[in-house]
């Protein structure tokens, strides 16, 4: 594969980020992104008006697309405010609930909810599509792909609430959607890692339901406290938002257009950062969670934070393990069609849902 000649480089990445980078990485970075504009280079109304020539060419990359037995859109209340949202739900094919073996004896499966990536700005159900059909397909276990309401319509904390929404709804239609609810697990990328683990915290709290099985937290945000408004960080424990400040695919200029829209710039920013539904790292208590699975990228500004996360479940006695991986940056999760380091990851989260599910 060869790459494009610097001087067609939008978005050309400094030397010292692209040689920290891994080749196929880099490669794929400046065939795709490096020629565009970002999303968040432009306004909101902007991007909004042609989201196509400001997004990402995933499907260009991406991994493969296994057929499911079903997949089926519902559509979930939700009340802060009062709407409604969509979830996908997949079904593994009878050849792969057989070799899954997960099935308990009454034919029920364990189920991952997952929530879709995009800094509580853009995204929708189509983002994780090639992931978690793997997923069900690999695993032998039902998913359920959650959209959720995003700002700049949706501020803070509505995400969070809706995602809740989903949660509880799973539980409650468990007979419906044939799931075992001793066997459920939440995972999410980036802003859906963010609410993956705020569930955790939430359905820890909420005595209604069982715990959970898993927090598949895959590049996570977790405390978005020293994410400034505009420029670079000037304070803050995260090293890697100095270090990887004009990292690809997220640069911190792109975290802050993103929290620009979900938290605002206003005189309750502050407060908003530090509420555990934005910034899960704050909670009051991590014991007692569902076992963690960090999955994380070397050249990310997210990657230190997520040290921090793993850290702070250990101290606190939940089970967590962190993997870090080398030469990757942000998105690679979506880029296993072309990328061996995104193939791992992909292979590492079947294993992940495996082991958490069984008997």
């Amino acid at each position: 594969m060869g790459s494009n000649e610097a001087s067609d480089l939008i978005n050309a990445l400094q030397p010292s980020i692209a040689e920290r980078l891994d080749p196929v990485y880099l490669d794929i970075y400046n065939r795709y992104q490096a020629t565009r504009l970002r999303a968040d280079q432009v306004p909101y109304e902007v991007y909004n008006a042609d989201r196509e020539t400001y997004s990402f060419p995933t499907g260009k990359v991406t991994g493969p697309c296994p057929e499911v037995a079903s997949n089926t859109i519902y559509r979930v209340p939700v009340q802060h405010p009062a709407g409604e949202v969509e979830v996908q739900v997949y079904v593994p094919t009878p050849e792969a609930i057989s070799a899954g073996g997960l099935a308990n004896p009454e034919g029920r499966l364990p189920a991952l909810v997952n929530f879709h990536g995009g800094g509580f700005v853009i995204g929708d159900l189509k983002s994780d599509e090639p992931l978690v059909r793997q997923l069900c397909q690999r695993a032998g276990c039902v998913v359920v792909n959650a959209d959720y309401r995003t700002a700049p319509e949706f501020p803070h904390p509505t995400s969070a609430l809706d995602s809740w929404d989903v949660l509880k709804w799973v539980f409650s239609n468990s007979d419906k959607l044939n799931i075992d609810p001793s066997r459920v697990a939440v995972s999410g990328l980036s802003a859906g890692g963010c609410l993956a683990a705020v569930l955790s915290i939430m359905a820890r709290d909420d005595f209604s339901l069982p715990p959970l099985k898993l927090q598949l937290l895959i590049v996570p945000l977790v405390d978005v406290r020293y994410v400034p408004t505009e420029g670079p960080c000037k304070d803050g424990p995260y090293e890697s938002y100095v270090s990887n400040e004009f990292a690809p695919m997220l640069p911190l200029s792109r975290l802050v257009w993103f929290y620009n829209y979900w938290l605002g710039t206003g005189a309750d920013r502050e407060e908003k950062a530090k509420d555990f539904r934005a910034s899960p790292l704050l909670a009051e208590s991590h014991e007692n969670l569902a076992p963690a699975s960090i999955r994380a990228a070397e050249v990310d500004p997210l990657v230190s934070e997520a040290g921090i996360y793993h850290e702070k479940l250990l101290a606190a006695g939940t089970p967590s393990k962190i993997k870090i991986y080398k030469g990757q940056g942000h998105t690679f999760p979506q880029w296993d069609g072309l990328n061996p380091g995104s193939k791992e990851f992909v292979s590492d989260c079947v294993d992940d849902l495996k082991e958490a599910f069984k008997f």
